[in-house]
């Protein structure tokens, strides 16, 4: 269990309420598992931020295998587990080659890959180590994608930082399906 209880509708403030009810309606009423069961302790946040993840996820443009890859390359630099194992197999059905996904997993040197996946590994790594950029990188990712597609990209892996924080902080347990060898952290 999370280290904090599932929150129902009884737990929330009266102004809140209606704000818990549209985040949790998906869900049956209640959120047990995953980053919502975190982020509905506060609704109203909890529904904004729903409309950024549901934006970066299902709206933007971008290459399916190239927003796979990025939440990965999040989730390897946060050592979150529940978000390695809910993307893994969703960046390998977009075309993420296995040897990559795999090396990424166990920090292993990377196999030979496509420009665009060099340049989002390269961009999100020097970020995650270093806490900024170099030209270089920046040039590489910037020709690859664009500068609105690397605005969002940049939003996504921050999205997935910020998830990845809710997960490992509050010990979010993953799925009793895992579908994935465990991350080693």
């Amino acid at each position: 269990m999370a280290r904090l209880p599932v929150v129902t509708s009884d737990m929330v403030p009266e102004e809140f309420r209606e704000a818990f009810a549209e985040v949790t309606a998906p869900a049956g009423g209640s959120i047990t598992g995953g980053p919502g069961s975190i982020t509905i302790n506060s609704p109203e946040m909890a529904r904004r931020r729903n409309h950024l993840t549901s934006y970066l996820r299902y709206e933007t443009e971008f290459p399916q295998r190239i927003l796979e890859l990025a939440i990965l390359t999040a989730a390897r630099a946060m050592d979150c587990r529940y978000v390695w194992n809910a993307h893994a197999p969703a960046a390998r059905k977009a075309g993420v080659a296995d040897s990559l996904v795999d090396a990424l997993r166990d920090q292993r040197p990377l196999p030979d890959m496509a420009p665009d996946e060099e340049a989002i590994i390269n961009y999100g790594n020097e970020f995650f180590k270093n806490h900024k950029v170099s030209q270089a990188a920046f040039d590489q990712a910037l020709e690859q994608f664009g500068a609105q597609h690397l605005v969002e990209l940049t939003t996504l892996m921050g999205h997935y930082a910020q998830t990845a924080f809710y997960l490992n902080a509050f010990e979010v347990e993953l799925p009793e399906q895992v579908t994935e060898p465990l991350l080693p952290v």
